[in-house]
C-alpha cells in the first residue's frame, strides 16, 4: 500500500498527463501558425489580393522572432495562486481564441487591414504562450522525460500546423471563412481544456528542477565543444 500522501503535499502528475498538457498547447500554437503562413496565402491570392499585399503577411511572424524581448518577463511574473505559468497561458489561450472568433464574424475577406492586424494579435498571443509553456514543460518534467516531451513537442506543433494549413485549406471552399475561423477557435478552446486539470508543481520544487538543469548545462558536458565545433564548421 502506498503511503499517505502529506497534507497539503502535490500530488506527482503522472507523465502521461503533463504530455497531453504539452502536446495540446503546442497543437494550438501550430493551428492558427499553420492557416497564416501555408492556407492564407492561397486563400488570398484567390480573392484577389495582389503579391505584394499576400508578402506582407510574411512580416506579421515578427512576435516569433521577437519574443526574446519579452520571454524574462513572462518567466519571471505569475500568479502563485493561479500558477505561474498557467496564470499566462490560460488568459492567452482565451484571447487567442476570441480572437480567431471575432474573425468568424467579419468580412476577413474584404478588409485586409483587419486581416492583418488579427493575424499579428494572434502570433503575438501564440509566441507568448510558447514562452510560457516552454516554462511550464521544465517545471513539469523530470530529465527522464523531456527528450520523449521534445518530441512530443515537435510532433503537436507540426499536427497543428498540418491541421490549419492543410485540412482547413480543404474544407474553406465548403464551409467558408466564418466556419473556418470558428472552428480554429473551438480548437484551441478544446487545447486548453487538459490544462485547467494541471496543478503546477511548488515553486520551490520547480526552483530545484531549474537548478538541476543548469548544473547539466550542455557547454558544461564532456564533448559539448567539440559537437559545437562539428555543428558550426
Amino acid at each position: 500500500m502506498n503511503p499517505p500522501t502529506p497534507t497539503g503535499a502535490a500530488v506527482p502528475t503522472s507523465t502521461g498527463r503533463k504530455l497531453v498538457v504539452l502536446g495540446a498547447l503546442y497543437f494550438s500554437q501550430g493551428l492558427p501558425f499553420g492557416f497564416f503562413t501555408q492556407a492564407l496565402p492561397l486563400l488570398l491570392r484567390r480573392a484577389g489580393y495582389s503579391l505584394g499585399e499576400i508578402g506582407l503577411a510574411a512580416l506579421l511572424a515578427a512576435p516569433w522572432a521577437l519574443k526574446f524581448l519579452w520571454a524574462p518577463a513572462v518567466d519571471r511574473y505569475g500568479s502563485p495562486t493561479l500558477g505561474r505559468r498557467r496564470s499566462w497561458i490560460l488568459p492567452l489561450q482565451a484571447l487567442m481564441a476570441l480572437c480567431l472568433f471575432g474573425l468568424a464574424l467579419t468580412a476577413v475577406d474584404r478588409s485586409m487591414s483587419l486581416l492583418m492586424a488579427a493575424v499579428l494579435l494572434v502570433n503575438l498571443l501564440s509566441a507568448t504562450q510558447d514562452i510560457a509553456t516552454d516554462g511550464l514543460a521544465v517545471d513539469l518534467l523530470t530529465p527522464a522525460e523531456r527528450g520523449l516531451a521534445n518530441g512530443l513537442q515537435v510532433a503537436g506543433y507540426r499536427l497543428g500546423m498540418i491541421v490549419g494549413g492543410g485540412l482547413l485549406l480543404i474544407l474553406q471552399r465548403q464551409l467558408g471563412w466564418a466556419t473556418i475561423f470558428v472552428a480554429m477557435a473551438a480548437l484551441v478552446a478544446v487545447a486548453t481544456l487538459p490544462l485547467l486539470a494541471l496543478r503546477e508543481p511548488r515553486l520551490e520544487v520547480a526552483h530545484e528542477r531549474r537548478r538541476a538543469a543548469r548544473a547539466a548545462h550542455f557547454l558544461a558536458r564532456p564533448g559539448a565543444w567539440r559537437l559545437l565545433g562539428l555543428v558550426l564548421s
